[in-house]
């Protein structure tokens, strides 16, 4: 009897440590900055390498840090069909899940070529490097390299030959005319990995200037900024004793673009400020000119004091008289009051813009430039048409086109959709496997 109730008492033990064990292995791919790639194959039961590791077979879902390394090397594998590989450039927002299909190709059993049959047709002996491409003949899909097909001596002359294969560029070519009877063309298909990337080389007039790209890397003038993403970046030049400027690059995989800016010498008299906030992304005014948002450098100031105002919707305005000193940059760093905010004052042609959103805290891009988290008031906007993109963490992205009107403030309300969350079970919770020991134990000391 003695040893029943041991028994009864170890079972449960043992049942509440396997079921907060299972609590805590879930918790651990929550949050933290963790995405996921959902991967899946047809046929299904492929085996999953992510980034040279084993990771199950399909389906299957891997998480990953969403500031680790941006590109990843996904392969699949199963026996009777061709390997299946993609290099994939990003990571997923935390909480985000990148979806993954992979189509795999069985391989068929093909014949040599041969040219013991009939007088009448030719053949075009196809293959590739790498191997298992798509080959499409007339642009009729025929399977993958190598094989043969076959064709009619006497049969409309010409033959288009395309070979695909993912992650590399499709290869094409016309073939004139038509094989001789019994005669084997031999065709050859060399593919070309795709270029994700692209690159931006920066020079400077004078050189020694500090480059930003994007906000991120810096290098310093003559550079080359390599493995950028396609599409449009910021870059942004400075160089002490010289105004700084701000440019934009446009990127093309496999391409370099190149740039070359030209900086206006500083008069000796004159001095620099560079004005922080926090939160970021207040309005930056001195001696009532605009600036842009902070974090902003403002060059070509006289030496002596300058009237400088910080203004961000849902804070109290901080207004300060600072001193800058000829030939160096005074740093201002003000943290705001949650508070009233006063009445912008508009410069002729330009309006403001009050955006918010549902949830808040999302990234506001006004024209592709950053301005700061909702809700945020933007002021002195030029009068016009603009492109506002709205971006958070477990969100699809919103955008919509505003018209800002002078001297008035537009607003922007918008509401963000949830982006589609993975689904995956797991080991049972506490209280069902809880629930199974006690049941357990009580039949076993029923039996005894």
């Amino acid at each position: 009897m003695r040893f029943s109730s041991f028994l009864v008492l170890w079972l449960l033990a043992a049942c509440l440590a396997v079921g907060f064990a299972a609590a805590d292995d879930d918790d651990g791919l929550i949050g933290g900055g963790t995405g996921y790639f959902q991967i899946a194959s047809s046929p299904s039961g492929g085996s999953v390498y992510f980034d040279g590791s084993y990771e199950g077979t399909t389906p299957t879902i891997v998480p990953v840090s969403s500031t680790g390394n941006p590109s990843h090397h996904i392969r699949i594998t199963k026996p009777g069909y061709y390997d299946w590989e993609q290099t994939y450039s990003g990571n997923p927002f935390a909480g985000e899940t990148i979806t993954i299909d992979a189509d795999l190709l069985f391989i068929p059993v093909t014949q040599e070529p041969t040219i013991t049959i009939g007088g009448d047709r030719g053949y075009y002996y196809i293959s590739s490097s790498p191997s298992g491409a798509n080959v499409y003949f007339d642009n009729s899909y025929k399977g993958t390299t190598p094989l043969t097909v076959t064709v009619y001596t006497t049969g409309t002359p010409g033959h288009t030959i395309s070979v695909s294969l993912p992650g590399y560029s499709t290869w094409t070519n016309y073939y004139a005319g038509n094989p001789s009877p019994d005669q084997t063309v031999y065709v050859s298909a060399s593919l070309s990995p795709v270029q994700n990337y692209g690159s931006i080389s920066v020079d400077s007039s004078p050189t020694g200037a500090i480059a930003v790209l994007d906000g991120g890397s810096s290098q310093v003038t003559p550079c080359t900024f390599n493995n950028v993403y396609p599409g449009s970046h910021s870059l942004y030049v400075s160089k002490s004793g010289y105004q700084s400027k701000t440019t934009s690059a446009s990127v093309t995989a496999g391409r370099n673009t190149q740039v070359t800016v030209y900086l206006s010498q500083i008069p000796p008299n004159t001095g620099s400020l560079y004005v922080v906030s926090t939160p970021q992304g207040a309005g930056v005014y001195v001696d009532g000119n605009y600036y842009g948002p902070a974090p902003q450098i403002v060059s070509g100031m006289s030496t002596g004091y300058h009237a400088v105002r910080l203004s961000l919707s849902g804070f109290q305005d901080w207004t300060g008289s600072v001193y800058v000193t000829g030939g160096e940059t005074t740093r201002v760093t003000q943290t705001l009051t949650v508070g009233p905010t006063t009445q912008p004052t508009y410069s002729p042609g330009t309006g403001g813009l009050a955006i918010s959103s549902n949830p808040i805290g999302a990234q506001v891009y006004l024209d592709n430039n950053y301005l700061g988290l909702t809700p945020l008031t933007s002021p002195a906007v030029q009068a016009g048409s603009h492109v506002v993109l709205l971006k958070l963490s477990g969100y699809a992205d919103w955008q919509g086109a505003v018209q800002v009107n002078s001297g008035q403030v537009t607003p922007v309300d918008a509401t963000l959709s949830p982006s589609p969350t993975p689904t995956k079970s797991g080991p049972a919770g506490p209280l069902a496997v809880l629930a199974l020991g006690i049941l357990s134990a009580f039949l076993l000391f029923r039996r005894r």
